[in-house]
């Protein structure tokens, strides 16, 4: 992942908003409190002349509704600063996802699986020797997950990308999740794929959250990314540029792909 920001949804982010909050309040009550020094005062009289009982009586007045003022200012800071304060769950423990043992192709009984189609919705999962340019691609970038490609319009070349990485493959993930927001993750994905446009589908029966988006901003390339506890993946669509379709596509691939057993 891309992590260009801190998080809107994180805890650092809270804390700072609060501390910018109560510092802003600070130096407004210091600017009020300098400001009305003259006023507080009530005309200054000559050295040594002594003040009449009116005059002292309008100052103290004075003084006690530019300190209640600022009473008032204090005790709203204080409110802004922390009452607003719900912060998101972190991803692993949002609701969905199996947390147990996760296999490729297969697992034993009582396992979860990640097991892509063969052929859905029109597209083809592509073989070995089609793919070979694609994974020798893959093999100059970090490890992270596994990669599908498929083929739909029969010209041999990748019209549609499956990407899937579980916490129980990658600790990097795993780590991740227990740091970052769903929110998050998705605002790191679509900053990473240049996307402007991203919006929130229905997850699905699996739970989680699904976003989808333009990739480069492209209207014919479609990206999609999907969140729960344990899991984050993508499905990349050449040729379909209607977001809620390529949304629905990626929810079937999604729960084609990932088997409670």
């Amino acid at each position: 992942m891309i992590y260009l920001s801190l998080g809107a949804t994180s805890e650092a982010y809270e804390s700072g908003r609060a501390l910018g909050i109560l510092v802003g309040a600070a130096v407004l009550m210091l600017v009020l409190w300098f400001a009305t020094t003259s006023w507080r005062r009530a005309g200054a009289l000559p050295p040594g002349a002594a003040a009449g009982g009116h005059t002292a009586a309008l100052r103290v007045r004075r003084r006690r509704t530019v300190l209640i003022i600022l009473g008032l200012l204090g005790a709203g800071a204080v409110v802004s600063a922390v009452l607003p304060y719900r912060p998101e769950s972190r991803a692993a423990e949002t609701a969905g996802a199996a947390s147990g043992p996760v296999e490729a192709e297969a697992a034993p009984a009582g396992a979860r699986t990640i097991t892509p189609p063969d052929t859905l919705d029109g597209y083809r999962l592509m073989t070995e020797e089609e793919t070979a340019s694609y994974r020798r691609a893959e093999a100059a970038r970090p490890p992270r997950g596994r990669t599908w490609y498929y083929d739909r319009d029969g010209d041999g070349r990748a019209d549609g990308i499956l990407h899937v990485d579980t916490t129980q493959w990658s600790q990097k993930l795993a780590a991740e999740k227990q740091r970052d927001s769903i929110t998050q993750e998705f605002r790191n994905f679509f900053a990473g794929a240049r996307s402007s446009d991203s919006a929130e589908y229905p997850a699905g029966p699996l739970g989680g959250r699904l976003a989808c988006g333009h990739y480069e901003n492209n209207p014919a390339l479609s990206i999609c990314a999907w969140s729960d506890a344990s899991t984050l993946g993508t499905f990349a669509q050449n040729g379909v540029g209607e977001l809620s379709e390529a949304a629905r596509t990626t929810l079937d691939f999604r729960n084609a792909s990932d088997q409670r057993t």
